[in-house]
C-alpha cells in the first residue's frame, strides 16, 4: 500500500500585503508632518562697545590673612584672636560695605579659617571671599 506524502511548502513572506502597509504608513506621515515655519527677523545693528560711556568701578577688598601657626592680621596690623571680633565691629563702624577677602596660609587650619569666617559674620560683614595662591604665584611675602 502506498501512502501519498504531500510536498512541503517552502515559506514564502506575502509581499503585497506588506506593500499596502508601508503605502499606508507613509501616507500617515506625510499627512502628520509639520514643516518649520519661517521666522520673521529684523536686521538690528546692535551699539559696539565703544560707542557707550562706561564707568570703570574699581573696589579695593580689605585683607584677612591667617598664618599657619594661628595669627590673623587685618589689612597688614596683627591682631589677636580674643580681639578680632571688636577690632571687625570697629572697622565695620569706618567702613560699613567693606568686601572682605579671606587669604590664608598654606598651613593654615580650617579652625583658623572658619573661625575667620564666623568671626567676619557676627561683625556684619556679607561680602567674602577667599583668597587662594596658586603655584607659581611669585608675591613674596611680607
Amino acid at each position: 500500500m502506498e501512502f501519498h506524502h504531500r510536498k512541503k511548502q517552502t515559506p514564502t513572506v506575502p509581499i503585497l500585503p506588506l506593500i499596502d502597509i508601508l503605502t499606508i504608513l507613509l501616507i500617515f506621515f506625510v499627512v502628520t508632518t509639520q514643516f518649520k515655519k519661517k521666522r520673521h527677523t529684523l536686521e538690528i545693528d546692535l551699539p559696539s562697545v565703544s560707542s557707550l560711556p562706561t564707568k570703570v568701578e574699581v573696589r579695593e577688598n580689605s585683607v584677612l590673612a591667617i598664618s599657619k601657626d594661628g595669627k590673623f592680621v587685618l589689612n597688614a596690623t596683627r591682631v589677636e584672636r580674643g580681639e578680632l571680633l571688636t577690632y571687625l565691629q570697629a572697622y565695620r563702624e569706618i567702613k560699613p560695605g567693606a568686601r572682605f577677602e579671606l587669604e590664608q596660609d598654606e598651613g593654615a587650619t580650617e579652625k583658623d579659617e572658619l573661625f575667620a569666617l564666623e568671626t567676619l559674620t557676627q561683625a556684619g560683614f556679607k561680602y567674602i571671599s577667599k583668597r587662594v595662591r596658586l603655584q607659581g604665584d611669585s608675591r613674596e611675602e611680607e
